[in-house]
């Protein structure tokens, strides 16, 4: 089957995200002050004050996961389809939870943008058909 432009556009989504996240890891976890990306201003704002566990959820959930997603997806794996919907919603408490601890930033709108996209496109049918979801529900099995 034909890779549809909605699996296409979640692929270039997760990549983005997985770049992001990489990028943003691995600055913290050189700099566990967060002074690199002006992250500095946190440390009166947050229960911690070495910012080195921020630095290891980014490399790992928001780094190293979706680029395993965007695999998952390219190979058209139903396995992507659930974690790639939960890392989504955790996109956007991530982005309601910071709000109120650091104000507001154009990042956390691309952010939040990016993981209402993802939720969209999950959703629709020609992603659940390309990953064989549809299928599975219908058949009784839980998502």
């Amino acid at each position: 089957m034909k890779r549809p432009t909605a699996i296409k556009v979640l692929i270039i989504i997760e990549l983005f995200i997985a770049v992001l996240g990489l990028a943003t890891g691995l600055s913290l976890l050189s700099d566990p002050s967060g002074k690199a990306l002006g992250l500095d201003v946190l440390k009166d704002k947050i229960p911690f004050q070495n910012l080195t566990l921020l630095g290891l959820w980014f490399v790992g959930p928001y780094g190293l996961l979706p680029a395993l997603l965007a695999y998952g997806l390219y190979t058209g794996k139903n396995w992507a389809w659930k974690p790639a919907l939960y890392l989504a919603i955790i996109e956007v408490v991530w982005v309601l939870v910071q709000i109120p601890m650091v104000g507001r930033s154009y990042m956390q709108a691309v952010i939040g943008g990016i993981a209402i996209a993802s939720i969209y496109f999950l959703y629709r049918p020609s992603v659940q058909e390309y990953l064989n979801i549809r299928a599975r529900f219908i058949q009784g099995e839980t998502l």
